[in-house]
């Protein structure tokens, strides 16, 4: 270890052993997030909620079997039956266990996060089973799905698992902290969430408040222990990339610009440290070359619509690693080559083979690459939300690049 590593190993090391002492006291204090939200100073989603009728309906005519999907695993989401990383169907019974592992049966001590052995499958089962449902994407399933449909019983039960959620952990208590990227992936859910339901009659009136105060949480969390030394790869990437969306998003949080500011340096740093001159990505496995991508992808859009200077860097770095992914796509089926983690940015569901190709879809359009949009074969529900209808319907007029 060189000094600069021995100096934030042990400031994290500090810094956790303060929060739970804080935490026993009833001393620990967090950015605040009730203060008055001036709407000129938020960041640019996505979409808008007035566009999301125009996405709905757009996904109705170009992909109708999302919509079913989507509604029938809202339905199992309302009775507590959820697939987790291969495992289907798994039952979390009446009311969720946020700590279990319901496929082992086991459950993760409720102690301060850096004294949970989360990979001792005797102490908490496969701690990959519990933080993928920690994750909290299935969230976005019950927002999606009563925009869909209408029907409140999505966000009633959304709003209930979101606040059973909050009550079972309460900084820093449990495995739901122990790691960076599951803290990270659970903001960027409830981003989508909040975007999906603002302004809708059914959100409570606390919500907004209570969310900011969650996100700040997260965000302080994964700024004082980011995987800079730890997994330096796509779990770094990931918390860089929360740290950024939150940052930008709720800009009316004191330390928002810096939380942006140190997200989007990170993401563009690894873009060049994670991404090899040929595109591919220095795993060396296929699946966390589409992984990475989503997550650069999606920074990347998120910064173009709020003004956030792009290095030309980042741009070709991007552009190369869907090239792999179009050179690979017109070969025929994509090897699953190297390790898998299972994960992916926008919908966990997406994957399987068929699921590499999914960025292309996105990525054609954003740089304009009728190459990439021919080997995608068709639009993808994500390219809709990110990109929005307009943009969407514009692939097939996409020119040829050769």
């Amino acid at each position: 270890m060189d000094f600069d590593e021995i100096r934030v190993r042990t400031r994290q090391e500090l810094t956790k052993r303060c929060d739970a002492v804080l935490h026993r006291t009833g001393l620990l204090r967090h950015p605040a997030g009730d203060r008055a939200v001036n709407s000129a100073t938020l960041g640019r989603f996505f979409f808008t909620t007035q566009e999301v009728p125009a996405i709905l309906s757009c996904l109705r005519d170009l992909l109708p079997g999302a919509i079913e999907e989507t509604i029938r695993r809202a339905d199992r989401i309302c009775q507590h039956r959820f697939d987790l990383l291969g495992y289907e169907d798994v039952d979390y019974g009446p009311e969720i266990d946020w700590h279990l592992d319901a496929v082992h049966g086991k459950r993760a001590p409720r102690r301060p996060w850096f004294q949970v052995r989360y990979l001792d499958f005797d102490q908490v089962g496969d701690s990959k089973v519990t933080w993928e449902l920690n994750r909290h994407q299935h969230l976005v399933t019950l927002a999606k799905a009563y925009r869909m449909t209408g029907n409140t019983r999505y966000p009633q039960e959304l709003f209930r698992q979101w606040y059973q959620w909050q009550a079972q952990n309460p900084y820093p208590i449990g495995i739901n902290w122990a790691s960076s990227l599951e803290v990270a992936f659970r903001s960027l859910s409830w981003l989508w969430v909040w975007h999906l339901l603002e302004g809708e009659p059914i959100v409570p009136q606390q919500f907004c408040a209570d969310l900011r105060r969650a996100l700040a949480l997260s965000a302080r969390h994964i700024e004082r222990f980011l995987s800079t030394y730890f997994s330096p790869n796509t779990h770094l990437l990931g918390e860089a990339v929360a740290l950024f969306f939150i940052g930008t998003l709720c800009a009316e949080l004191p330390p928002a610009k810096r939380w942006q500011r140190a997200g989007w340096q990170i993401a563009v740093r690894e873009a060049q440290r994670q991404v090899q001159p040929d595109g591919t990505h220095f795993e060396h496995s296929l699946y966390y070359h589409t992984y990475a991508l989503d997550f650069f992808l999606h920074a990347r859009i998120l910064a173009g619509l709020n003004g956030v200077p792009v290095p030309s860097s980042f741009d070709h770095a991007i552009e190369q690693m869907l090239a792999v992914l179009s050179s690979l796509g017109a070969a025929g089926p994509l090897p699953r080559l190297g390790d898998d983690d299972g994960g992916r940015v926008f919908d966990p569901r997406r994957n399987q083979t068929e699921h590499l190709l999914d960025p292309l879809a996105t990525g054609a359009i954003l740089y304009k690459r009728n190459d990439f949009n021919e080997v995608a074969g068709g639009p993808r529900e994500e390219t809709l939300w990110l990109l929005g209808t307009e943009r969407t319907n514009q692939a097939e007029a996409l020119p040829y690049h050769n």
